[in-house]
């Protein structure tokens, strides 16, 4: 029997294209187009399907109950798409890579040619990058960063993370020349009315897709903490505003409403209800203690796509369930 951690991806795909083919009823070239692979690949999942079982009067999948928890999900949540990757319960870094490889997948299926993909720091998000694999090239692609940026690891360098999701497919990376936080109010205005700044942000404004993560504050399950070096030093007043959860450097609390923290007055960035307006968001976050900032930022309909852990999203099922 399948290794249900090397092959749901594999099945995902294959229900997929079985459902564009028989449910939607797109030719086997339409679904190559819209899933971005080549009309033969799609004739081979096709015929998987059929081969697996999987064809019958109605499309099924071996993976019922998981599709079932998307579904669920979605509708509680009120996301249009919920894309969750099964997982062993361990190791919290390869939960993340197994992740990040799922969110990459739904990029590549999302993503065409002449979009623009806008994206912040954050583990999450680094995963998915990392996860990007045999990229079919995007002519006009643009990635452009949705934050600041803090150097001195990885996933806090939004700008590394643009390049490389630029570099995979193909496209272009906009740089931004700023940092995270302003030191000041008036500083903070002085650096967003700079063009090499403003000009970033009205192009991750417009973007076609957002990648962002999602941090879990009260668990200090998130990249926050790294941002600056005054954080630490200001947790009493941080969580005495009701932060619960970070994104895009703003924090955020049950409700999802903006807090008034002093940093989110300062950090150089698009707002979470920018965002909102972006026409696919993606939300990249794993691990159980990250489920109520995953609720929050869901409260706050700042994102309509979630990839998350299969524990994670009972979890964040059974927060949203209990306080409807």
């Amino acid at each position: 029997m399948m290794d249900q951690l090397q092959d749901i991806a594999q099945i995902r795909r294959i229900y997929t294209a079985l459902t564009l083919h028989y449910v939607d009823g797109l030719t086997q070239a339409q679904v190559a187009e819209r899933m971005g692979q080549s009309h033969s690949t799609v004739n081979r999942m096709i015929k998987a399907g059929h081969d697996m079982g999987m064809v019958e009067i109605s499309i099924r999948s071996p993976f019922q109950d998981h599709l079932a928890l998307e579904r669920e999900l979605a509708e509680v949540s009120g996301l249009r798409e919920v894309v969750i990757e099964t997982t062993a319960a361990g190791n919290p870094e390869a939960v993340l890579a197994r992740v990040g490889i799922t969110a990459a997948e739904l990029l590549v299926s999302k993503l065409k040619p002449g979009m623009t993909v806008c994206l912040t720091g954050g583990k999450g998000v680094s995963a998915c990058v990392a996860g990007l694999r045999q990229v079919v090239p995007l002519r006009g692609m643009r990635a452009v960063p949705a934050t600041g940026l803090v150097q001195g690891k990885h996933y806090t360098d939004v700008n590394h993370a643009a390049a490389t999701l630029a570099r995979a497919f193909g496209g272009e990376a906009v740089q931004m020349l700023s940092p995270m936080f302003a030191e000041t109010e008036e500083q903070h205005a002085m650096i967003c009315e700079m063009k090499t700044v403003s000009r970033v942000m009205e192009a991750a404004r417009a973007a076609d897709v957002a990648v962002v993560g999602i941090g879990g504050l009260r668990e200090k399950a998130t990249s926050y903490f790294d941002l600056h070096r005054d954080v630490p030093a200001e947790e009493e007043a941080l969580y005495a505003s009701g932060a619960v959860a970070e994104l895009l450097a703003h924090v955020l609390d049950a409700r999802g409403a903006v807090t008034d923290y002093v940093r989110n007055r300062l950090v150089v960035a698009i707002s979470p209800s920018d965002l909102a307006r972006v026409p696919l968001s993606i939300g990249v976050a794993a691990g159980q203690e990250k489920a109520e900032a995953i609720c929050a930022v869901v409260r706050g309909g700042y994102i309509n796509t979630l990839v998350t852990d299969d524990a994670t999203a009972r979890c964040v099922l059974a927060r949203l369930k209990e306080a409807a």
